[in-house]
C-alpha cells in the first residue's frame, strides 16, 4: 500500500518514475500501441465474443485498460504489448495510467458514474470495497482452471474474497532487511556473516554501530503520519504473535504480544537511540533514500532498494556494498509483509470475453518475465520465479526466499481507516505521549466503536 503514497500498491514506490497525468484531474494520457509480437488464447464468460473486430456499427471494437503509476521504466512494455494485442485481435486498446495520488477516487468516480473500464489494476486490498459496490466480475472460471495453476498458491489466494477470486494476481512485493556492509565493518561487525536473525540480534548490531566510529544512524525507523508506517511496524506486531483482526474481522490490536511489539518499536528510538533523529517525520521512502545514499546502517525495504543502489553504483553515484537478509524473527515467528496487485474485470464491462483475452495475453510467460524484470516486482507466476535471473540473483534471491514468510494485511472494506488509527497509536507511543499499552488500548476502543 502510499499508498500511503508509498504502500498503496506494489508499483507506487519505484524511484526515478515519472507518472502520467491523472484521469479526471487535469486530463488522462492514453498510451497508444506501437509494435511488438503477440499471442493469446480466449476463454468463455459473459459479454462479447472475444474475437474483436467490428463493433457492430462499422467501427473497431475497443477495450479500456486502466492502470496506475506507469513510469518511463515500463511505458515501452505497455506500448509494444498493447499494439501486439491490437494487431492480433483487430481491436483498439484504450490504455490509461493515472497517478496514485487520486487513483482510488478515479476508480470510484468511474464506477459510480457508470463509466468503469473493462480491465483495471489496483491493490488487492481494494477488493472488499469494490465488491461491496457490485463492481467486480468474479474470475473463478479462470483462476480455478489451468490458467490459475501458474500462480504461487499464496499469491493466488491474495485475490480471493468471500470465497471467490475477484481478480488475477498482477504483481507482488515483500520485504527483507538490508544492511550496509561498510558500516558493519567500521563498527567491528562481520559484514559477511552479520548475525541478524532476530530482533535482538538487530538491536545488538545497531547498538554496536551507535557506539562505534560509524558516522551514520544504525537503523531507519518509519513513524510519519502515512500508511507505510503501519506496513513497516506490522513485521514487529505479527512476529510477537499479535493480530490486527480476529477470524470474524473484529479488531484485536491490544494483546500482550502487540504491546511487546510496539514497545520494541518505540524503544529503538526512545530508549536505545539507534535510529535516525526524527522517526516521527520519516516515511518509509525517507529511510529508504537514506540507506540508498549510504547514510544508514540498516533498513527494512523492498527489492528495488537493492536495484536502485546497483544502478547508482554503476553510474558512480554511490560507493558502498550492502547485504540482504530476512526480516528478523520475533518470539512467535518471522513475517514479511506481502502486497499483491490484482488485474480485475469490471462488472459494467460489455466486453468481458475480450477483457479475458487481454488478461491471458499479458500472462504469457515471457511477458511476465519482462514485466517483473523491468518493473522490479516479485514474479507472481511460479515458472518465472524459478528462472535463474531471480532465484540466483544477489538482489532477487532473498526476496524469492522470503515468500515462505509472506503475510498480507487483512482485507477490510475500511482498512485505510483501520490503518490510520494504528498509525496514530504508533505515533502516540513513539512521541512518548502515551505508553504502548495505553496507545493500543485507545486504538482498540476506537476501532471497536467504528465496527458497530
Amino acid at each position: 500500500m502510499q499508498p500511503d503514497n508509498n504502500d498503496r500498491s506494489v508499483e507506487d514506490s519505484i524511484d526515478r518514475r515519472q507518472l502520467l497525468q491523472a484521469l479526471g484531474a487535469g486530463g488522462a494520457i492514453a498510451i497508444a500501441g506501437c509494435s511488438g509480437d503477440g499471442g493469446s488464447g480466449s476463454d468463455g464468460g459473459d459479454g462479447d465474443s472475444g474475437s474483436g473486430g467490428d463493433g457492430g456499427d462499422g467501427s473497431t471494437q475497443s477495450v479500456q485498460f486502466l492502470t496506475m503509476g506507469v513510469g518511463d521504466n515500463i511505458k515501452q512494455f505497455f506500448e509494444e504489448n498493447n499494439a501486439a494485442f491490437e494487431d492480433e485481435h483487430d481491436v483498439d486498446v484504450e490504455f490509461t495510467s493515472v497517478t496514485w495520488d487520486n487513483a482510488r477516487q478515479t476508480v470510484n468516480n468511474r464506477v459510480d458514474g457508470g463509466e468503469a473500464p473493462d480491465v483495471s489494476r489496483w491493490p488487492a486490498r481494494w477488493i472488499p470495497q469494490l465488491v461491496g459496490k457490485d463492481a467486480l466480475e468474479p474470475l473463478d472460471d479462470m483462476m480455478d482452471g489451468e490458467f490459475g495453476e501458474q500462480f504461487y498458491d499464496g499469491v493466488a489466494e491474495g485475490t480471493m474474497y468471500n470465497g471467490s477470486h475477484y481478480g488475477v494476481p498482477w504483481a507482488a512485493s515483500n520485504k527483507c532487511l538490508y544492511y550496509n556492509k561498510d558500516v558493519f565493518e567500521t563498527a567491528g561487525l562481520d559484514p559477511e556473516d552479520p548475525s541478524l536473525d532476530s530482533w535482538q540480534d538487530m538491536l545488538d548490531a545497531a547498538t554496536q554501530i551507535r557506539d562505534s566510529d560509524a558516522s551514520v544512524p544504525a537503523l531507519g525507523l518509519a513513524g510519519a503520519d502515512a500508511i507505510e508506517t503501519g506496513s513497516q511496524y506490522y513485521h514487529y506486531h505479527w512476529s510477537h504473535g499479535a493480530d490486527l483482526v480476529d477470524d470474524e474481522g473484529m479488531p484485536v490490536v491490544n494483546s500482550s504480544g502487540a504491546v511487546d511489539a510496539l514497545s520494541l518499536y518505540t524503544d529503538l528510538h526512545l530508549e536505545h537511540n539507534v535510529t535516525q533523529s526524527s522517526p516521527l517525520s520519516s516515511t518509509r521512502q525517507d529511510i529508504r533514500q537514506l540507506f540508498e545514499n549510504g547514510d544508514l546502517g540498516m533498513v527494512i525495504g523492498h527489492v528495488y532498494t537493492g536495484l536502485n543502489i546497483t544502478a547508482a553504483k554503476e553510474n558512480g553515484d554511490v560507493d558502498f556494498d550492502y547485504g540482504i537478509v530476512q526480516v528478523p524473527r520475533g518470539p512467535e515467528g518471522r513475517y514479511s509483509l506481502f502486497t499483491i496487485d490484482t488485474l480485475a474485470i469490471l462488472s459494467q464491462s460489455e466486453h468481458k470475453d475480450l477483457a479475458r483475452d487481454l488478461i491471458r495475453f499479458y500472462f504469457d510467460e515471457e511477458r511476465r518475465f519482462q514485466y517483473s524484470k523491468q518493473k522490479g516486482f516479485l514474479p507472481v507466476v511460479e515458472a518465472v520465479g524459478e528462472r535463474s535471473y531471480f532465484s540466483e540473483s544477489k538482489n532477487w534471491g532473498p526476496f524469492v526466499e522470503a515468500g515462505q514468510y509472506a503475510r498480507a494485511r487483512p482485507k477490510l472494506g475500511n482498512f485505510s481507516e483501520f490503518n490510520d488509527r494504528m498509525v496514530q497509536a504508533i505515533q502516540e507511543a513513539l512521541a512518548d505521549r502515551k505508553s504502548p499499552q495505553k496507545a493500543l488500548n485507545d486504538a482498540q476502543s476506537d476501532l471497536e466503536d467504528a465496527m458497530e
